[in-house]
């Protein structure tokens, strides 16, 4: 980050977004990696990453099926 105020973000940070960029280019990270060990290290990062990507994209999918159900309720 080369600007000197702390926290500004294009993304915001622990945000799905910024999951999702961060599995995408971790992965094009492992493809060009030559060392093993390096690639070994970014596998295991990835695979943890993608984890909390995976939790996000379904806690979001909860709350895009509950939405009608709580909207139907009302009425």
């Amino acid at each position: 980050m080369t600007d000197s105020t702390p926290g500004t973000y294009a993304v915001p940070q622990e945000s799905i977004l910024e999951y999702r960029y961060t599995v995408y280019f971790e992965g094009l990270a492992l493809w060009k990696e030559k060392d093993p060990q390096r690639r070994a290290t970014i596998a295991r990062q990835l695979a943890d990453w993608s984890a909390t990507l995976a939790e996000m994209e379904a806690e979001e999918t909860r709350k895009l099926t509950e939405q009608p159900t709580s909207t139907n309720e009302a009425a």
